[in-house]
């Protein structure tokens, strides 16, 4: 997910694993030009490790399953990597083991690798989606299914960030956001559909019309719940 330089040699590591779920771990020598271990190492990367779990675990091996080597050689790609690494960094706790969680990012990582060069708009897409998708499974997903404030499902077309959710006309304030029928269809398609119903170039064409709104409705909305929790 991330590393830390630890004076002029050493380095922390942040993994996301299947079986311990977000881990910080020390490698001694990894900053040297010549250390094996840093290369195996770079954002993102399937990685086979072992650590000794003291008080201040310490990485002993790595070894890379899966480079994504098509994600590393376009910048969009690799942009999308990293925002990636850092909101699981940011949105998960050390040892809280989740497996829906890790494939997600796996299946993520997975569809960008095998579709970035010839349908480079998926980039896109996967950012959106893991996005969403990561909120839904902390349990931090925004209520898309009526008004919140008396449950009308007719005319929800305002967003309250402060009540995290739809409210209709009667209870909209200034400071809502407007949003459409279609932009809530879409949101809600974000949230609560699998990754296989994206299989179709032109499902996820369709849904990039409205990116700018949804980019900035989930930067928004990912910052209220970053606020709320720290």
């Amino acid at each position: 997910l991330k590393k830390e330089a630890l004076g002029e040699a050493d380095r922390f590591y942040y993994f996301y694993t299947q079986k311990y779920g977000q881990i910080k771990t020390l490698a001694r020598g990894s900053s040297k030009i010549k250390a094996k271990l840093a290369g195996h190492l770079e954002i993102p990367s399937l990685a086979s490790i072992d650590f000794v779990n003291f008080n201040n675990p310490r990485l002993i091996s790595a070894l890379e399953q899966n480079s994504f080597s098509s994600i590393k050689k376009r910048v969009f790609s690799l942009e999308v990597a990293f925002q990636i690494a850092n909101l699981l960094y940011e949105f998960t706790l050390p040892y809280q083991t989740d497996l829906e969680i890790w494939q997600l990012t796996y299946d993520c990582l997975f569809l960008l690798e095998q579709n970035v060069t010839s349908f480079f708009e998926v980039s896109n897409f996967v950012a959106l989606y893991f996005n969403a998708q990561l909120l839904k499974l902390i349990g931090l997903a925004p209520f898309l299914d009526g008004c919140t404030a008396c449950g009308n499902r007719l005319e929800t077309n305002y967003f309250n960030f402060e009540k995290k959710g739809l409210v209709c006309k009667k209870h909209s304030h200034k400071t809502d956001l407007p949003i459409s029928s279609k932009q809530r269809d879409l949101l809600i398609l974000l949230f609560n559909f699998p990754l296989n119903n994206f299989k179709k170039p032109q499902l996820i064409k369709e849904i990039l019309k409205e990116e700018k709104f949804l980019k900035n409705f989930l930067t928004e909305f990912t910052l209220v719940i970053k606020s709320s929790i720290i």
